[in-house]
């Protein structure tokens, strides 16, 4: 009896012994794992700043004015799976939103959105709801919006009666869904940091057309030409527009019309942006600037990152 007793306990103690030898093991899997987990997450962050310097130095590039968009440059490979790419494109051949709208020229925005399968009464009402924004007072375009029909449709913004600081301001503006329907990407035609006029030496067909109320069609014969055989605008083989008078020429605007908005065009501007992508194996960073060349110290509208 003594005897079982005694088997009955020795194998109790085995049986504790190898949960024991269990428990301790996967304690050290466990920990295995963690510090696997912890050295991937510090190599991946490592990778990650590798790509961020590498978009750094692409940046620098981008912002020197004397380069232009295909400059070889521009593109480098520093090393096996590391490497930057730029790109650049004048601030001014985007539509200043804020300029167009202070300066009362709200049918380029209803020419543009008609353009983008908008229709006119849906392209006045957004056109007016955005002049409403920024401009003082309670009392609203025929089309718009101020304060009070924000409240009545219990939408918790209102407008500030100042030009727009961001693009997020911009998307709280009533009507702006139907802009966001009709183009997704819609930013890409506007800024809010240029120095104001179009810079139609540059700008695409799309634009130059909504601001003389042309068809984009019959534009576009002009900046092919412009852009030369690469078809690329801001690069060394672009034929280059010597005065506005020869613009109003080729694209037979008359002397009225281009009077009336020949403020809201010009040959050149000082603002750049520059997108740099970073890449080092496998990780990615694109740094976006929008910079006034020829200032020191370098001058930044806009930076982020992503």
């Amino acid at each position: 009896m003594r005897l079982d007793r005694q088997r009955l306990r020795r194998g109790s103690a085995l049986i504790l012994v190898l949960w024991c030898l269990i428990l301790l093991g996967m304690a050290v899997f466990g920990v295995v794992d963690m510090v696997e987990l912890s050295v991937d997450s510090t190599a991946h962050h490592e990778t990650l700043m590798e790509a961020c310097a590498l978009a750094s130095s692409g940046v620098a590039f981008g912002c020197n004015p004397q380069l232009l968009k295909d400059d070889p440059l521009l593109s480098q490979k520093t090393g096996p799976g590391r490497q930057f790419k730029v790109m650049i494109q004048s601030e001014g051949s985007r539509l200043n939103l804020n300029y167009i709208l202070l300066s009362n020229h709200r049918e380029i925005l209803v020419n543009l959105f008609t353009q983008w399968g908008l229709s006119i009464a849906d392209a006045d009402h957004v056109a007016d709801c955005l002049f409403d924004w920024v401009t003082p007072g309670d009392l609203p375009s025929l089309n718009g919006a101020k304060a009070a029909d924000y409240a009545k449709a219990d939408l918790p913004q209102r407008p500030t009666g100042q030009p727009f600081t961001s693009f997020d301001e911009v998307e709280q503006v009533i009507g702006m869904d139907l802009v966001e329907k009709a183009r997704s990407n819609w930013q890409d035609s506007f800024t809010l940091w240029s120095s104001g006029p179009l810079n139609v030496s540059e700008a695409p067909a799309d634009l130059i057309a909504a601001v003389f109320s042309l068809d984009p069609k019959r534009v576009f014969f002009f900046t092919e030409a412009r852009n030369g055989q690469d078809g690329l605008a801001g690069t060394a083989d672009d034929v280059k527009v010597p005065d506005l008078r020869t613009f109003q020429g080729d694209l037979g605007i008359d002397d009225i019309l281009m009077t009336s908005l020949g403020n809201q065009v010009s040959l050149d501007d000082p603002i750049r942006r520059v997108e740099s992508i970073g890449q080092a194996d496998g990780a990615q960073v694109m740094i976006s600037v929008v910079t006034r060349l020829n200032t020191s110290p370098m001058q930044y509208l806009l930076w982020y990152e992503q």
